[in-house]
Parts: structure tokens; sequence; C-alpha cells
């Protein structure tokens, strides 16, 4: 579960302007449950991402996790290019008490990488590290996943063995999607919401937060 606590974020500028990326939000996202939040580009998509997976604090409220949160999906600063994929992916199942020989398994099968596990990363291609990366995320069995735009990119082959292993997973793993795309919602989620203009509001179908998130893009365009 990822519990908001009437989270508000700012940032200040050079000039000391201090902005609102979101404010009072309130509401709470149960761990058995796919929750896709909607949001227009520049609308804290990131911002939420990043609060919900504790990368970044909140200005005014407080955020409460319970159970294992992953890191976000498209996030590659906990692996480092001086280590081989081997070495990464060890360092990683020892931070979150993960059994190494059974993430190596599902990881060297899920990546696809070969002998280039054993390699330095600095060698890696950037498909390479985004191969590892996500592997990695999937073998330390979180019960949340934190999920944004970044699972459409990447190569189709490998983004395709990514949005079967979510839809095989459903029911044992919750994601968390913060996205601009409403087929996201369609196919992974339970939970809707929409996020603009610094609120985050939530409804009570899937289709209910397209269509509100749809009203919302009329208007910006």
């Amino acid at each position: 579960m990822i519990l908001f606590e009437d989270i508000g974020k700012a940032y200040r500028n050079r000039k000391g302007t201090i902005s609102w990326v979101m404010r009072h939000i309130d509401t709470s996202f149960a761990s058995r449950d796919s929750v896709g939040i909607l949001a227009p580009p520049g609308q804290g998509k990131t911002t939420l991402i990043n609060l919900a997976a504790g990368n970044e604090m909140p200005s005014e409220g407080r955020i409460y996790r319970q159970g294992h949160v992953s890191w976000p999906y498209s996030f590659r600063g906990n692996i480092s290019a001086k280590l081989s994929g081997r070495q990464n992916l060890r360092f990683l199942c020892d931070i979150y008490g993960r059994n190494f020989a059974e993430a190596y398994d599902f990881v060297a099968e899920f990546s696809d990488l070969g002998r280039y596990l054993d390699k330095a990363m600095k060698v890696y291609s950037n498909e390479m590290r985004w191969r590892l990366s996500i592997s990695s995320l999937f073998a330390m069995n979180f019960d949340i996943i934190l999920v944004d735009d970044s699972m459409e990119g990447g190569d189709m082959n490998f983004r395709r063995k990514c949005v079967e292993y979510i839809q095989q997973n459903r029911d044992k793993q919750a994601f968390f999607i913060a996205t601009s795309n409403p087929v996201m919602l369609t196919r992974y989620c339970q939970v809707g919401g929409v996020l603009n203009d610094g609120k985050l509001t939530m409804y009570d179908s899937i289709d209910r937060a397209i269509a509100e998130f749809n009203k919302v893009n009329l208007v910006l365009v």
C-alpha cells in the first residue's frame, strides 16, 4: 500500500519563486490493485512516481509505504558502469533481500544478455543497460512496481516481453502507473485517476478516468 497524506510538492527556481507541482494529494493505493494515473505532459507524472518511490521528499504532508515498493521503471541510477551485470544484480539482491541464484536465472533468461552479464556495463549499449535494469526490477519480486511512460520505449521485442510479464503477473504484483497514454490504463489497471493543475482526482472506473482525462486534454489543446 502507498498512502499519500495531504501531500504537496514545490520547487524553487533561480529567482527564488516557489512553484507548486501538486498540493493536497490525499489518497491511498492498495497493494492488490494496479492503479493508473493519467496526466497531461508537464503536470507531474515523474514527480508523482519519484515521491511514491522515495526518490524525492514531499514539501508538505507524509507518505506511508507498506510492502516492497520498487524503484521507478525508468530509473537506472542504482547500477554502476564499473561493475558487470552479474555484480550489479548481486548488489541489488543484497539490498532488497532477494535470493541471488533465483534472480540471476530470471535475469539471464529475461534479458537475453548472454555473456555480457559478466562484462563491465561500460561496454553496454543503452538498450543493453535498459534490459538489465528492467529485468533486475522484475527479478526483485516487488509488491508494487512503479511505472511511467518509459515502458512504451525501447526495443519492440523486449517491450513486448515486458508487457507480457505485466499481464501475466497482475494477480501477484500491483503496478502504479503514471502516464499520458490512456491505453496503458485499459491494459493493466483496475483503478484510475487524473492528475492536472496540481490536483489528483480518483474515479470509480477506468472508463470515467479516461473520459475526464480526455476533457482535460481537449481544454489544453
